[in-house]
This record gives C-alpha cells, structure tokens and sequence, in this order.
C-alpha cells in the first residue's frame, strides 16, 4: 500500500530526491539519455555499471530506477535511517530479509515532477494491472492539453497522475479517475509526494465516477489500442475496435460546461469501403460540439499488429499464434489501416462544425494555447463572415511567423525559390506566397484595417480592385484561421 501520511513527509522525500539531483537532467547527463531499464533491450546492467560509484544520487537510482535491492548497511552512510523507514512506511521499499532492502516502484522525474509507478518489469511480467510510468503518449498528451483557468477539470484515465498534477496550477479542483484501483492509488500517493492537495482521485469506469458533473477542462490518454484481447488494463479495452474512444467523445458534452474542452489521444480503424473522415464524423453528430481531428500516422493492419505483440511480450513463443489472431480479428472486420491522432472537443450552441486534417508531427512544445487559438480564430471569422465586417478588422502579422527564401545554385548562380510563410511556434504550419502578397503581409501591424492596406495595395498593381480585395480577403481567412494573421 503506497501512503504518506503527512504533506511534512513528503517534503522530506522530495527533499531526498533534490538533494541528490534525482532529476531528467542528471539522469541524461549519466546514461546519456533518459533510458528506461528493459529485459528486452538488455540494458539492465549497463545502467548498474554506471551506477556503481557509491553515493546517495547512485543509491536513488539503483532502487527507484533500475529496481535493483540493496543492502542497508551499504546505503546507511548516504541514506539516514529516519529517511530509510520513511520509505518502507510509505510502500517505496520493501525489507526483505536481515538486510535487503527491495524497491517496489520506479520514479520518474519529468516536469519538476516525481511520478511513481510500477517498474518496467512488470510489463514484462505480464501484470494486467500495470500502472506505466510517463511515456510518449502522456508527454503528447501534456503538451497537447490547454493550460487555461478552469474552476473542474477531469483527467478522465489518469494512470500516475501526471496530467491531474500539471493541471492542478491553473484549476481551483482536479478529478483524476481510473477504471485501474492501482491506478488511483498511485494518483493520490503522486498528488501528496508532490506536495498537491486540490486533486480529487476516483475509481471507476469512464464517466461513472463523475456523473452528473460538469468541468471546463476534460482530457483523456484513454486505453486505445486496437487489438483482439486486453492484456493490459492502460492500454487494452474490451469494446469492439474504436469504439472505446468513440463512446469518450460522444459522452463528454454530458460532463463539459459551455464552452468547456474535451481533448483526447485516440487511434481509429479505416475499415474497407468507408472513407475515415464518415466514421470519425459520426462520433460528433448531435453532441453540441465543434470537433477538430488532428490525424498524425497510420499503419496498416500487418504492421501494427507486430508492433502491439513486440509492446506486451517479451518472447517470441507465442509470436505466430498471436499474430494470427490479430490478422483474423481485422480481416473479419475489414479494417484496411489504423490511424493514430488527437482529438479537441468544444461544447458550444449554435450550428457546429467539424474540421479534421492531417497533420506531420506534433509540436514539440506545448501547444494547448495553439489549439486555444484555432477554436477562437474560427470563432473569429464566424462573427466577421461579411466582407465589409472583416475589411474593418485591423489585423497583425503572428510574432512568431517567418518569410523565407532559399536560394539554388544555377547555372547562372544562385536561384531564389519561391517565399515561404511559417510559423515558429505551434502547430508547425508553412504555406508558400508570392511577393505581392509577402508585400501585403508586411503591411499588416494593427494600425490599418484590411480594407486600407488592401486599398493602397489595389493602387499600386494593375488589376481590378474587386480581385484584388476578393484575393486578399480569401488570403486573409486563411492566414486567420492558420494562426498567420491575429487581431
């Protein structure tokens, strides 16, 4: 059982970790990256080798990162005793025997946070509770998360609990639930260790342990693979195909104040005859909701079926007999590809609409204000869907767009190619322009609205007034939309 009893007890824990520099930095800095210990990858003890210097930082990570026991009369001189018992009263360590004291979680430092779960080898073990550490799905999911004031918000799957916590800065109340019990315990032990108190954690299925509540924020790292069994609780559900992710994003209008958020990781099938687009637009229809589709990978159904057996097996014993009944369950449900993507959800009267594109990667910083903004720019062009209502806009270039040009070498030197608009920061979006409209572009800074820039730039070419103000407007919607143009 994990329990601190006190918050002065858990300060004293994170003041351990501090103390020693248990940190991603340092952990970097030692392994040269932040490597998980894996039975599979066989790097167990090339991590001990690197751990084998005597101190407290190397003791910290034997136990509650690589999971090796150690012996009490080895660590006494850099763990004090008070602290040892701390530790073993909190459900970190296990004593066994005269000596040995055994770890019974990893932690994982990530955000200026210390997040314990289960140890990697328990997914090798085959632990069907398994509560997993941060992985790239909850990194993903965290940057993708809008960080706004929220007086609820509801980490819906919450694992160790590490959205409830990032959260927990800028709402009043955090629900964190869990259909896993093991799960829960870790969210509440994590909420203590890292000294935060406005997190509620709850046990149960879906949205049942929250019915009838409403939150302004939702989010969801839900157990969305698409496999023919359910192995693991975090990642597995009993629901035919997509269907777990689809009942999320039909149910959450239910729970979302208005104009309250739902975002969610998912993957989706492509079944044979069925364009996806049809599929996911089903999952909208008649919640109240505007949805925005961010489509990132797909794989086709042989692949990733290799991929989920290599995830939850770390024998090749069973390797043909599962491939086959992967193989069998999409070829009777004629699923031709899976896709893998994110999902924002805003509650909001009126005629909704549904926008789903393609996107390469996602950004590697946080991007919740990005996705704030896309919401708020179609709002935006809504209320100005007149031509004359947005020539009185007074719109500015985005600070973090970048014209380019490279230049080619040539036969007769250097070749310019044609300009490129990006941006810096959010969604990494490009869009080629010619120069006139680069010209335009610049002109734009918050002191003229569109139709005086558009006016003055009418005068200066030799076309039709009426096709120049049509082409820039066209243009100007875009680049609003895009996140290009603010105002």
């Amino acid at each position: 059982m994990l329990e601190l009893a006190s918050l002065a007890q858990a300060e004293r824990l994170r003041q351990l970790f501090t103390e020693a520099g248990y940190s991603e930095d340092n952990l970097k800095k030692l392994f040269g990256l932040v490597e998980l210990p894996s039975v599979r990858e066989r790097n167990v003890p090339r991590l001990a080798d690197h751990t084998r210097e005597p101190g407290l930082l190397n003791t910290l990570l034997r136990w509650f990162w690589i999971g090796v026991p150690q012996e009490a009369a080895t660590i006494a001189p850099f763990v004090p005793a008070p602290i040892t018992d701390l530790l073993v009263e909190s459900g970190m360590l296990r004593r066994q025997g005269d000596n040995q004291l055994v770890p019974e979680v990893m932690v994982a430092p990530y955000e200026g946070f210390l997040m314990a779960s289960h140890h990697t080898s328990r997914i090798d073990a085959g632990d069907r509770e398994l509560v997993l550490w941060p992985n790239p799905t909850t990194k993903l999911l965290l940057r993708f998360t809008i960080r706004r004031p929220s007086r609820q918000t509801l980490d819906l799957g919450t694992g160790t609990g590490l959205l409830a916590l990032a959260a927990a800065s800028h709402s009043e109340k955090v629900v964190a639930t869990d259909l896993n019990p093991r799960a829960v315990e870790f969210a509440r032990f994590n909420a203590r260790l890292n000294g935060v108190e406005n997190v509620e954690c709850l046990q149960g299925d879906g949205f049942e342990p929250v019915a009838g509540r409403k939150f302004d924020l939702i989010f969801s790292n839900p157990p969305f693979f698409i496999t023919p069994g359910a192995n693991f609780l975090f990642c597995d559900n009993p629901m035919e195909l997509d269907q777990m992710c689809r009942h999320f994003v039909r149910q959450a209008h239910a729970h979302l104040e208005p104009g309250g958020y739902f975002q969610m990781l998912c993957e989706w099938v492509q079944i044979s005859g069925q364009d996806w687009h049809e599929r996911l637009g089903e999952w909208f229809l008649g919640t109240g909701c505007d949805g925005w589709v961010l489509k990132g990978s797909t794989v086709e159904p042989s692949e990733y079926a290799q991929r989920r057996i290599r995830e939850v097996s770390n024998s090749t014993e069973h390797d043909a007999r599962l491939y086959d009944e992967y193989m069998a369950y999409y070829r009777q449900r004629k699923v031709e590809a899976i896709h893998k993507g994110l999902i924002a959800v805003r509650l909001r009267p009126g005629e909704n609409w549904v926008l789903m594109e393609d996107i390469n990667d996602a950004p590697k910083d946080p991007f919740g204000d990005a996705v704030e903004r896309r919401f708020a720019a179609r709002d935006f062009l809504a209320a100005h869907a007149t031509e004359d209502q947005l020539l009185a806009v007074k719109p500015r270039i985005s600070p973090h767009a970048r014209l380019e040009q490279i230049f080619e070498p040539s036969e007769e030197g250097w070749k310019p190619t044609p300009l490129n608009l990006k941006l810096v920061r959010g969604f990494p979006s490009s869009v080629g322009v010619q120069t006139l409209v680069a010209q335009f572009l610049g002109a734009l800074n918050g002191s003229r609205t569109l139709g005086e820039v558009i006016g003055t730039l009418a005068a200066k070419v030799d076309t039709e007034p009426e096709r120049v103000r049509k082409e820039c407007l066209d243009v100007s919607r875009k680049l609003i939309e895009f996140g290009f143009l603010v105002w």
